[in-house]
């Protein structure tokens, strides 16, 4: 299983997928989730992040998580060398998960080889537990949500921006995040400029420059 876990910048995203072995011919195929911003009216950022994963030479396959079932999200992720989910509300984006039914199918599409690549709140719901995002993200926006389990992809709670760089997110709240619940979860921070490679089971923090 591989997975890449960013915060913000996506520049390690191109030395992920040459680690991992490109497709013998034509670009991977990366099913590109959006689902954590379907409370937003926009989201600029995920636009950028599509620009840039374009860039990169990846074909972005929409797979609309709000509206998907399993049956239907079972085809929309055939055939895919990778699954992106982009950030948002990570509690939103969690209850979607949950609710199409990925959150089952997906350890075997891991351990099939499908790469795993999340930003923001696609990294943090890979974690052991999102209860702690609720001071960055509103867990009211996604009332249906019934438990903060995360996918466990790695054993820790895992807290982006936690550099303090971007706006929405100073130190100061950082630091209350870590102080209010580092006694229950092990909490592992990504600065904006990193990301958390993880290797059959194995995390490493790597660079991943945000431009």
């Amino acid at each position: 299983m591989s997975a890449l876990l960013l915060s913000a910048g996506l520049g390690a995203v191109p030395g992920f997928f040459e680690a991992n072995g490109r497709p013998a011919s034509g670009a991977p195929r990366v099913g590109f989730v959006a689902a954590a911003t379907s409370i937003y009216p926009s989201a600029p950022w995920v636009d950028a992040d599509r620009q840039a994963l374009t860039g990169f030479g990846l074909d972005l396959v929409e797979v609309d998580l709000t509206v998907l079932d399993c049956d239907a999200l079972a085809a929309a992720v055939t055939g895919l060398d990778a699954i992106y989910l982009a950030g948002g509300n990570t509690f939103v984006l969690l209850h979607h998960l949950r609710r199409s039914g990925l959150d089952e199918i997906l350890p075997q599409l891991l351990h099939d080889g499908m790469l795993y690549l999340g930003a923001s709140a696609g990294a943090a719901v890979a974690g052991s537990d999102v209860e702690p995002l609720g001071l960055m993200d509103d867990p009211a926006e996604a009332p249906q949500l019934d438990s903060t389990r995360g996918l466990g992809l790695v054993d820790a709670v895992l807290l982006p921006h936690a550099d303090g760089q971007l706006p929405p997110y100073p130190s100061s709240l950082v630091d209350k995040i870590v102080s209010t619940y580092g006694q229950r979860f092990p909490i592992q921070r990504i600065h904006d400029d990193q990301a958390l490679l993880v290797v059959d089971g194995v995390a490493t923090i790597v660079p991943s420059p945000l431009g």
